[in-house]
């Protein structure tokens, strides 16, 4: 690594605030880690000052300082301007003096942490909780951190919260001098804020613009590249999906009820295939998202509002997945209705549909004429129906989509969109998927992935399908990637 192409030093933000206005959450949505601080409803959770660095292309541009709440503004206001022995103290001057005393080790020693870390910062980044009212501590707040010489960039946090007061805090900001502010919520993410946030950051930044510009450059590539990362699993599992066959042993002409336990057994093996090869694809989501796989682990673990919570081959997964004419159908057979038995209940005893099955369905690989002349000894294969390859579809899509907008700093459940995919996009993947139907080769359920230049080039066309339904339909969120 290499360092910033300023004199040696890194960019220096501090971000301070009242206790809880979500700090560290900022801080975490920032340096994507989740793991980073500690968040808690309970006040004074941050006692330490912490620094995360930020990089773009494998070189540090910047060094975020989270530091303590500032709990008692008013006390210290009162007390850093009973230190003034000269009209013409400057704001500099004075908290320079303060952070002498003896008072800010112990008295307010949470708020001198916060305060020599805005004195040495380039630029402050003034958190504020968009949902509070605005109250007197808030000037004075903002009267210390003015008083400490450097641009104040005021950050409005939570502003997708109905109960947030985005234009009244706004308001008072300006009538404070403060005219520049941000908007970025830490728990619903939102690229083009986040944007917005480092593009007015670069205003008050002077001579380490470039490294905002190589920020917010990098940071375009990178949601691209998780974009691009999670269409491709998705498009690897639809693919291993479709081309899955489950052997069901052969039995003796005569016995139905071995026949039907064998195929039961199948079954179940095909559905545990499945959900674990699901369960792998969305933690690949979640790791292309910049999520930890102990983040991930957590995250699907407690996905449990929604279809992702729900059993792939219940008939409430098939409901909730906007085909409840299929899950009516299928009553209490739910299962079934998600799986095909290849073949099974033709008879190949007449020379022409034996003629047809070898140039239709086989074609003459060495893989289909051993699945032939497993099905001469009265063997079946079993493989995903059309509609668990659709609910495959459906619940990862709703997954991407919602990581796609999950701030690191957000503990709550996983809780996805479940908007509806449209019949057509669905029609297009099983029509994507018909070339892996007929290559069970292609499939990397339970070992490792295969290689070959047509299967690429299948997940490759179906994930630029998918990219088009995880990517939000608007004209800006297109552009941006």
């Amino acid at each position: 690594m290499t360092d910033s192409p300023q004199d040696g030093t890194l960019f220096r933000v501090g971000v301070v605030g009242h206790t809880n206005a979500g700090k560290t959450s900022l801080m975490r949505t920032i340096a994507r880690d989740a793991a980073f601080g500690a968040v808690s409803p309970s006040p004074g959770t941050t006692v330490e000052v912490a620094s995360v660095k930020l990089f773009a292309n494998d070189t540090p541009r910047a060094d975020f300082r989270d530091t303590p709440g500032l709990e008692d503004p008013i006390g210290l206001l009162e007390f850093i301007d009973g230190l003034r022995t000269d009209r013409r103290d400057d704001g500099p001057s004075l908290i320079e003096r303060f952070l002498g005393t003896e008072e800010s080790r112990n008295l307010f020693k949470n708020e001198s942490k916060a305060l020599r870390q805005a004195r040495t910062a380039d630029l402050v980044l003034y958190v504020v909780d968009a949902r509070d009212r605005v109250l007197p501590r808030h000037s004075d707040e903002i009267e210390l951190l003015n008083r400490c010489g450097k641009p104040v960039l005021p950050v409005l946090n939570f502003v997708s919260d109905a109960e947030a007061r985005v234009d009244e805090w706004r308001d008072a900001l300006a009538r404070l001098g403060l005219h520049a502010t941000a908007s970025f919520d830490t728990v619903i993410y939102e690229s083009r804020d986040e944007q917005r946030l480092f593009e007015a950051m670069r205003v008050l930044a002077g001579d380490f613009r470039d490294d905002i510009d190589a920020l917010i450059k990098d940071r375009r590539a990178r949601r691209r590249k998780s974009i691009d990362r999670a269409s491709r699993a998705i498009a690897e599992l639809l693919v291993d999906a479709a081309a899955y066959l489950q052997p069901v042993a052969p039995v003796p002409a005569d016995d139905d009820a071995l026949r039907a336990e064998r195929k039961r057994e199948s079954e179940q093996a095909l559905q545990a295939a499945l959900r674990e090869h699901e369960r792998l694809t969305f933690h690949s989501i979640l790791a292309a998202f910049e999520f930890k796989t102990e983040d991930a682990e957590t995250a699907l673990l407690e996905c449990t509002d929604g279809r992702l919570g729900i059993d792939l081959f219940s008939k409430d997964a098939i409901r909730q997945a906007g085909f409840g004419a299929v899950a009516g159908a299928a009553g209490g057979a739910a299962s079934g209705a998600a799986i095909d038995l290849v073949l099974g209940g033709m008879s190949l005893g007449a020379a022409s549909a034996l003629g047809a099955l070898v140039g239709g369905a086989f074609g003459s690989s060495a893989t289909q004429t051993r699945r032939l002349y497993r099905r001469l000894r009265g063997a079946n294969d079993l493989h995903a129906g059309d509609l668990t390859l659709k609910l495959l579809m459906s619940r990862s899509v709703d997954l991407a989509r919602a990581i796609l907008r999950r701030g690191h700093a957000d503990e709550k459940k996983v809780r996805p969109e479940e908007v509806a995919l449209e019949k057509s996009v669905l029609d297009q993947v099983i029509k994507a998927l018909k070339s892996a139907r007929s290559h069970p080769s292609w499939s990397g359920v339970g070992t490792s992935p295969p290689h070959g230049n047509d299967r690429e080039r299948s997940i490759r066309r179906l994930a630029a399908l998918v990219r088009e339904q995880i990517v939000p339909k608007r004209p800006e969120e297109t552009q941006n990637g």
